[in-house]
């Protein structure tokens, strides 16, 4: 987690004309003069052209901090100044520290310099928060043909999502601050404090504590229950999330709530408002505000949610602004991939295993972690800690052979297998390293993470290792990181990985569980449980739930076969294998994991792509899928195969939208109709798809490729059985 957030914005003077400044906003975390170094030169980095001006928004523990580390004379300092430099020449003209003391902001100049540029800190604020509003995409215009209908009634084509404003705790200050320096008296001063929806409750709660306030917050949630309520005799404030109109605090007068007690955070204008607006939109020179109504679809706004089916779903197609970072540097070492699907390693089944073994050689790998070691491991060392599994035995004893080496004290280092830990083993530790080599989401690593808080103080120092990271989201990897860093000291513990892929969720085991439980229940069906219009006969019914359960049943440790009854595989020139890479010139020998693999991380990169027009995951008001193209551009059938079982269910229903759906059908009765060639190799895995419901049309759809390939079988086989299944569950 990020103890500050920055944001650049241009300020314009009638005397000095236009300038940048750089806004840098800290949570309340504790700070050590190297914190201030690296953050401001962290911030001065984070885009080409440096601004005017730097402002650093905190309290007074913060303040005394920067003000140490500026009047220092060391190395640090003058590096960090130097970075706000060019050819001799300082850009940054002025540092200025807005303190927070009590109810307001006090003014210190950190350089000697005289301040050249004067900013509102009301309006630096504001400004922030809209950078956040961009960043978290919590304004939403509707789309073409389409008008929301908000809670108040009024219909327009903008709403305003305040909840998504803030999405971390530095974020969270900056409309705490925001809202501090508006009503810091008021807050501290206030019993009650009136919230239209506790999806600002946070920025609420904040604001109380920066002014140290303890005022009771109460949420009336909707138009119904304000009407409820009349002004309190204690001193209150009124707080509203967001307005396109600004009917809740005209609401809110007209039941007798004083004016210049209510503020909204977030409308599209100040003018002609009741009360106070923290950021009005129109002044940040917005190209969206145009509210005009056109006839259209209404997308009901019901407290801050609505329906993601208001509208069709938007189609994403894969493509390579969707290479996930780190594939690469995973294809290089191929070789770790070896297993089949669910195979059992050390008594676990898993869908992906992935023996890592190869990598406790490779040249690469070992320069990062003698390079870990050395920078990063502490000094006061005295127990190593691994996972249950051998790898990480192996890994656990090559990092206690160097650190024999290194350290003097090398020699009466432990080392502890996690299953054998126990209180009295770490009763004089002075430093450990937790090690595994390899991580999905970290279960093993928070379960020893908790039993050390319970083992030894919180100010020994630890360190946890785990070179492989694939876990489901980037999210879920961050999460895992915050939990094993932090700790009640005022230092961090520490983190190291090699090497991370987000892959997607492992509940995609359950297509292979699915498929499993409806090859068995194939084996029960009887003809008379299909109404077919065609000349099918029974036997040949019978016969062909047989060769669907027999093909099911062999391919629990890889894709289904093709049609002809052979193994998918990949054909030369897969997009997401580099041609001068060494997995590109063997792809012939790359097996079914290797692949799955590589398409289930493209896909997870989708979902967390930085451009909304080619994520794959869906909006409050939009759904999303992927578009059928995708089966044309990765045509062959293993890609298919891939695509299909790595995909939420979710991601593959066209039947909300007529258009997909047609598209869909039309590729699908190819592959069928021509499943004696290559073109349909992958046949039995779409109808696998259907049958197990990760694959669905419109009805109508359904019934018309149903039909079309029945009315020219004639013989059994797996491919028929399969359609048979899926026609049962679908229609």
């Amino acid at each position: 987690m990020e103890r500050f957030y920055l944001w650049h914005n241009l300020n314009h003077h009638p005397d000095y004309g236009t300038f940048e400044t750089l806004s840098i906003c800290y949570n309340k975390c504790l700070l050590d003069v190297d914190n201030v170094y690296h953050d401001i030169e962290k911030a001065l980095k984070s885009r080409a052209q440096l601004p005017d001006c730097v402002y650093i928004i905190g309290n007074s523990s913060q303040y005394a901090i920067y003000k140490e580390a500026w009047e220092s004379d060391g190395t640090g300092k003058n590096s960090m100044l130097m970075r706000g430099g060019k050819h001799g020449i300082d850009f940054v003209k002025q540092y200025v520290f807005l303190e927070w003391k009590e109810i307001n902001f006090i003014k210190h100049s950190l350089n000697s310099h005289a301040d050249v540029f004067e900013c509102s800190y009301k309006s630096l604020l504001s400004n922030g928060i809209y950078s956040l509003l961009e960043k978290n995409n919590a304004i939403h215009q509707a789309p073409s043909g389409h008008n929301f209908r908000h809670s108040s009634g009024t219909i327009n084509n903008l709403f305003i999502q305040a909840r998504d404003i803030a999405c971390d705790e530095a974020q969270l200050f900056v409309v705490g601050y925001a809202l501090a320096s508006r009503f810091g008296v008021k807050l501290r001063e206030a019993k009650k404090m009136f919230i239209d929806t506790m999806g600002i409750y946070a920025y609420v709660k904040n604001a109380l504590d920066i002014c140290g306030g303890q005022a009771e917050i109460l949420s009336f949630h909707s138009y119904d229950q304000l009407k409820t309520l009349m002004p309190p005799s204690v001193p209150y404030l009124c707080v509203v999330s967001a307005s396109t109109s600004g009917g809740m605090a005209r609401t809110m007068v007209e039941r007798q709530f004083a004016a210049d007690q209510i503020t909204t955070i977030i409308d599209i204008t100040s003018t002609d408002r009741c009360g106070d607006v923290v950021v009005p939109l129109d002044s940040m020179n917005l190209h969206f505000l145009d509210l005009t109504v056109s006839d259209g679809t209404l997308i009901e706004i019901i407290g801050e949610n609505f329906t993601s089916k208001a509208k069709p779903p938007r189609p994403v197609v894969i493509g390579l602004p969707h290479v996930p970072d780190a594939l690469k540097h995973m294809h290089e070492n191929f070789e770790f991939w070896n297993k089949e699907f669910n195979s059992v390693v050390e008594g676990r089944s898993k869908l992906l295993q992935m023996d890592v073994k190869p990598i406790l050689k490779d040249k690469g790998f070992l320069e990062w972690l003698e390079a870990e070691i050395n920078w990063s491991f502490p000094l006061t060392l005295s127990h190593v800690i691994y996972a249950n599994d051998e790898t990480s035995k192996l890994l656990a004893e090559s990092i206690l052979d160097r650190l024999k080496i290194k350290l003097s004290s090398g020699n009466q280092i432990k080392l502890i297998p996690y299953q054998d830990i126990e209180q009295s083993d770490c009763k004089n530790a002075t430093g450990v390293v937790v090690v595994s080599a390899v991580s999905r989401d970290g279960g093993v690593l928070r379960e020893i993470s908790r039993d050390l808080r319970s083992f030894i103080k919180a100010e020994i120092p630890r360190h946890f290792i785990t070179p492989v990271g694939l876990p489901k989201n980037s999210t879920s990897w961050t999460q895992l990181e915050i939990f094993l860093i932090k700790n009640p000291t005022l230092r961090n513990y520490g983190f190291s990985n090699w090497i991370k892929m987000p892959i997607g969720d492992e509940a995609r085991k359950n297509f292979w569980k699915n498929l499993a439980e409806l090859g068995n229940a194939a084996q029960s069906l009887n003809a008379d449980e299909f109404q077919l219009d065609n000349n099918l006969c029974s036997e040949i019914v019978i016969q062909s739930l047989e060769l669907a359960a027999k093909e099911i049943d062999q391919a629990y440790h890889s894709f289904l076969n093709s049609p002809r009854g052979n193994p998918l595989t990949l054909s030369e020139g897969f997009l997401f294998f580099a041609k001068d890479s060494e997995i590109g010139k063997r792809y012939s020998e790359v097996n079914q994991c290797v692949i799955f693999l590589t398409m289930s991380a493209v896909l997870q990169c989708a979902r967390e792509h930085k451009d909304q027009t080619k994520r794959l995951s869906p909006t409050g008001y939009e759904s999303v899928v992927l578009g059928p193209e995708c089966f044309l551009r990765f045509n062959d059938a293993v890609l298919q195969a891939c695509i299909l079982r790595a995909s939420l269910p979710s991601e593959l229903d066209y039947s909300a939208s007529p258009e997909l759906s047609k598209l869909m059908k039309e590729f699908l009765s190819k592959v069928f109709s021509r499943c004696d060639k290559n073109f349909g190799d992958a046949a039995l895995e779409f109808a696998a798809s259907i049958a197990v419901g990760s694959l669905r049309l419109t009805r109508s759809d359904f019934v018309e490729l149903f039909d079309e390939f029945f009315k020219n079988a004639t013989e059994s086989s797996a491919l028929l059985g399969l359609l048979l299944l899926a026609k049962r569950k679908c229609t």
